[in-house]
Order: C-alpha cells, then structure tokens, then sequence
C-alpha cells in the first residue's frame, strides 16, 4: 500500500523518508490506537447462534434483525456484521480513497484471523465490495455454514 500520496503523510514527512513509527508516534495517542484496534481485530459476541462484531453488537438490534429474518442466522449475521468503511472514515482526497480500498483488504485479513482464533473449530466467511456508487470499501463477516 503507497501511503506517500496521502495528504496527512506528505505533510507530515515534509520530503524526508517517511517512517510509519514515528508518525504514528507524532499523530496517533493510545486511546486512538486501542480504539482502532477494536476495528482491526475485532472482539465477537455470540448471541442466539450469532456470531457479531462486538463494536457492532447491540442485543436489540440483533433481535429485531433475527425476528424479521426468520431466524436465518447466516442472513442476520450478514446484516449485522455489514461495516461501510466511509461510515468510520472520511477520506478527503482521491489518494485517500484509493487507500480506503486497499485497507478494506487488510481489515478483511485481519477479520478472519481474528475470528478463527475466537472460534477455530467454525468456517467464516469474510467478504469486501467496494463499489464507488454505492457505500464504497464495505466489509461483511458470517458463518459459512
């Protein structure tokens, strides 16, 4: 992933060579990365056959959501399990975009191993779309079977 067009980066790096740990170090806090982390390797709840990102988990909500599927839990999970990355972040330049993108496969990465590590003994599916039309880089997490 080119992270030398990104606004924040060029700015930051003011033409010398760009070193991830020292801008993480100048521009990101603990509470942002711990918050982030939650993003990126992701906590699950199990809830009625459910497996749900815990940043996404509300039981009302999921309830509502198995009440109107029918109790298809894959169908559920699909829904629930939906994160629009434009949602989280607002990218501000085509360079941003463009990263947004490639990040969405590296979250999708990170996802799967997480979710396999929680539950080994389960197949998941991990998916990425990513349509400029629509909601851009959005992920979406199931059980396979």
């Amino acid at each position: 992933m080119d992270l030398s067009g990104l606004p924040q980066v060029k700015a930051w790096s003011t033409g010398g060579d760009f070193s991830a740990s020292g801008f993480l170090m100048a521009n990101v806090t603990v509470s942002e990365a711990a918050v982030l982390s939650t993003l990126l390797w992701p906590d699950f709840v199990e809830f009625q056959g459910c497996v749900v990102l815990g940043f996404k988990f509300d039981d009302e909500g999921v309830n509502n959501w198995i009440d109107r599927l029918k109790g298809d839990v894959r169908a559920v999970e699909a829904v629930v399990n939906e994160v629009h990355l434009w949602d989280i972040f607002a990218p501000t330049s085509p360079e941003e975009y463009k990263v947004l993108s490639q990040l969405a496969g590296r979250v999708s990465d990170m996802w799967r191993a997480a979710v396999q590590h929680a539950f080994p003994d389960r197949e998941f599916l991990v998916s990425v779309t990513d349509d400029p039309e629509e909601y851009g880089p959005t992920l979406t997490l199931r059980q396979a079977n």
